[in-house]
């Protein structure tokens, strides 16, 4: 849910892997530099996927445009 990112859920070796190969693909294909920014968070509280969080916020924000109606 952002404008300049991609978002990417799994198994900790799974991503990092993934990470790898697409480095290693654009290698290949001769760019010479590639720089990644990773954010990483986890947690066992709870099981929640991105599709999760999508979800949350579009009912925020569906009862937030419910509530501004109503006060018009």
């Amino acid at each position: 849910m952002h404008s300049a990112g991609t978002t990417v859920e799994g198994p900790w070796d799974d991503v990092m892997r993934l990470i790898g190969q697409a480095h290693t693909l654009l290698h290949e294909k001769g760019i010479l530099r590639i720089q990644s920014d990773i954010r990483v968070g986890s947690r066992i509280d709870k099981k929640q996927s991105f599709e999760d969080k999508v979800k949350a916020v579009n009912d925020i924000l569906a009862a937030d445009n419910v509530s501004r109606s109503v006060h018009q």
